[in-house]
């Protein structure tokens, strides 16, 4: 089973790194997390055209984790797929689902005014809660819960497969389900958004740097926690992503280190892990 980090960034744009998403793919089977800025081009980049998008996985409702579900949506129809476009994800996504496709609704009619006998696009929606929520044969894809309140729910995902385990964390500070969920996996990909490289402005919602910093932190996991989770769940490898702009690799390779003994990688845009 493959892993390709299509991106590995965090809200604030950054020229080097595309929004949260993550291709897992074993033969023809293909599981996208994520969909965050730019995925599309991504997709294309590791081999993926348009009218043959994998199902999606969304970890929770954050703007940057579902920004371009849109996107991915009316472009395989675009495409010419009619096949139903999966997606799976927490409580509310039928919700922002059919918001997308109201939304999408005047593009799709114009669309469909110059094409011959086109139906709009099927979507299946699939709510998820913790527990195995889908096994090819091939690969069985399981959900769990994380902290990242004040949003609730929020998951992580393991997928098993081919010989190989690979947990996907989506946005958590350290936890204790995610440590059980990922026990002895071959590879966990687990968030590092490091709060002390937050910008601040006037008005943004905190009244100092040091606020929003002490803020954000509480549900992220920060350098000095990553390798500590990563020895606990016993993992083989460590990928470290959701990079903040001003994050130095090298630094967070370190950080993770100093606790865990095993291999670690600090995530790059569309690198295979």
């Amino acid at each position: 089973m493959r892993a390709v980090l299509l991106g590995t960034g965090s809200p604030p744009p950054n020229p080097t790194r595309r929004g949260p998403a993550t291709l897992l793919s074993l033969g023809d089977a293909r599981f996208l997390v994520d969909a965050g800025s730019g995925v599309g081009a991504q997709l294309v980049q590791a081999g993926v055209r348009p009218w043959d998008w994998p199902r999606v996985f969304i970890t929770h409702h954050h703007s940057d984790h579902t920004i371009d579900l849109g996107h991915l949506l009316i472009s395989r129809w675009i495409a010419g797929q009619n096949a139903p476009f999966e997606i799976w994800g927490p409580a509310g996504t039928h919700t922002q689902v059919a918001k997308l496709l109201d939304y999408l609704s005047w593009d799709i009619e114009v669309r469909r005014s110059h094409m011959h006998d086109r139906r709009p696009p099927d979507v299946r929606v699939t709510e998820i809660e913790e527990g195995k929520i889908l096994d090819t044969g091939a690969v069985r894809v399981s959900a769990f819960l994380v902290e990242h309140d004040p949003v609730k729910p929020a998951f992580g995902f393991r997928f098993d497969g081919g010989g190989r385990s690979v947990v996907v964390s989506g946005d958590t500070r350290p936890c204790e389900n995610l440590v059980r969920w990922s026990h002895r996996v071959d590879c966990l990909i687990h968030e590092c958004c490091e709060m002390s490289k937050t910008p601040w402005y006037p008005g943004c919602g905190w009244p100092s740097l040091e606020e929003k910093v002490k803020d954000l932190s509480s549900y992220h996991t920060q350098p000095a926690d990553i390798g500590r989770v990563a020895r606990a769940a016993g993992t083989k490898k460590l990928v470290i992503t959701h990079l903040m702009p001003g994050s130095v690799p090298a630094e967070l390779a370190a950080a993770a280190g100093r606790d865990f003994a095993g291999a670690v990688a600090v995530g790059e845009d569309l690198a295979e892990v």
